[in-house]
């Protein structure tokens, strides 16, 4: 392993949805010291090579532990690579970091996401309603109502919290709640209600983009769209 890799011990698996497993993964003696949002990450060897992915905390700093909720997918080397991880096994990841972290906790914020983009928005959320004044929103689109992460951790938190309002819209379900594309509901979550928010936004690269086109089409700074800022060339 390289020198500023981390050896964790994973110790718990949680099938979240049929895609979708959580990892705690524990540093022993280490205090891990991060904003939320930033990310791991994950290193291992496959086929001769080193092979590294990005994968963000969903808990807060301060402990010896990383909670990772990952989506396996077919093709997807990684992904496929810690679905088959047991508890006891060593895997190396490094100290968070990354440029999706909250900019400013007195100011109004809007969670926009889509799949495991989610994954760093539920820390940022984390965060805002144990430090934040202000208004949050919390935007986040599937396909179907199973493949919902942490449906029921947002739930609480908006029953918990008059502050906060959490909208789901899926794109392959007929369902009584919104659908189609998430960011086409941010007219109906905005309007009135905030006042120049930060925006974070993150999922598939599509969406990332459409979405700032949109608040840009309203008049929104740059400045107040905060991404990781690589959606646009993967588009």
């Amino acid at each position: 392993m390289a020198s500023d890799t981390l050896s964790a011990t994973l110790t718990s698996i949680h099938q979240m949805t049929p895609r979708v497993k959580q990892y705690l993964l524990r540093v022993d003696g280490h205090d891990f010291s991060y904003r939320p949002g930033q990310h791991t990450v994950i290193n291992f060897d496959h086929d001769g090579d080193t092979v590294q992915r990005p994968y963000t905390p969903v808990n807060l700093p301060g402990t010896d532990t990383l909670a990772l909720a990952i989506k396996r997918y077919e093709d997807g080397t990684a992904s496929t690579w810690m679905d088959r991880r047991q508890v006891g096994d060593r895997i190396g990841l490094t100290e968070p970091g990354g440029n999706l972290y909250l900019r400013d906790l007195d100011r109004d914020v809007v969670f926009l996401s889509t799949g495991t983009g989610i994954t760093p928005m539920i820390a940022m959320l984390k965060q805002y309603l144990r430090e934040g004044r202000g208004q949050a929103a919390f935007l986040y689109g599937e396909r179907t109502q199973e493949d919902i992460m942490f449906r029921e951790t947002l739930d609480h938190l908006s029953a918990d919290h008059n502050n906060l309002q959490v909208l789901y819209s899926l794109s392959d379900e007929d369902w009584g709640g919104p659908t189609g594309h998430v960011q086409t509901h941010l007219d109906e979550v905005l309007d009135g209600q905030f006042g120049a928010p930060h925006y974070y936004i993150c999922g598939i690269p599509p969406m990332v983009v459409d979405s700032e086109e949109r608040l840009q089409e309203r008049g929104v700074e740059d400045d107040r769209i905060i991404t990781e800022g690589w959606e646009s060339d993967a588009v």
